[in-house]
């Protein structure tokens, strides 16, 4: 059930322009960013109700995270205390994903959009829109593979 899209902008755009030629799809649909090794696949679960992101609770942290607020993403932001950091996983409802399909054009569209991250969209420039939640993860869930020498780490078939 894996769908492959043709993106004609993305060397001239963030990940919102792979949103927006994604953006019909998004309804009762999982995102995953692409350099993501699941270590623990029973965190993709079948049914979901809400929106959310996969976060990892974090005393502090320098990568992107989320400020929560009863279960709900109140700011997206780069480094933290007391937060969660993002993992680049979500889940869209069939709501929210109609939502993203407007939504998405709208800020890409919008002076700046090209170099937007599509999160954004639901997470920071239309965020009035969504309550997105945060679903826990843990660090031993997920696997981000950043260079060949950490993929080489994860999968011995490639130290050749």
């Amino acid at each position: 059930m894996i769908r492959f899209l043709e993106n004609p902008a993305f060397n001239e755009a963030h990940n919102i322009s792979s949103s927006l030629v994604a953006r019909y799809l998004l309804s009762n649909a999982y995102v995953f960013e692409a350099d993501l090794l699941l270590a623990n696949p029973a965190i993709i679960q079948k049914y979901h109700y809400t929106s959310n992101f996969l976060a990892i609770r974090k005393k502090r942290t320098d990568d992107w995270c989320f400020d929560v607020k009863n279960g709900v993403i109140t700011e997206e932001k780069v480094g933290g205390e007391n937060c969660w950091q993002m993992v680049g996983i979500s889940y869209w409802n069939e709501a929210d994903g109609h939502r993203l399909s407007e939504d998405i054009p709208a800020v890409y569209q919008s002076p700046g959009g090209k170099e937007r991250y599509w999160e954004q969209v639901p997470l920071v420039y239309r965020k009035e829109h969504y309550a997105v939640e945060v679903r826990e993860c843990f660090d031993d869930d997920i696997c981000e593979i950043d260079t060949f020498r950490e993929l080489k780490a994860a999968d011995s078939s490639y130290d050749v």
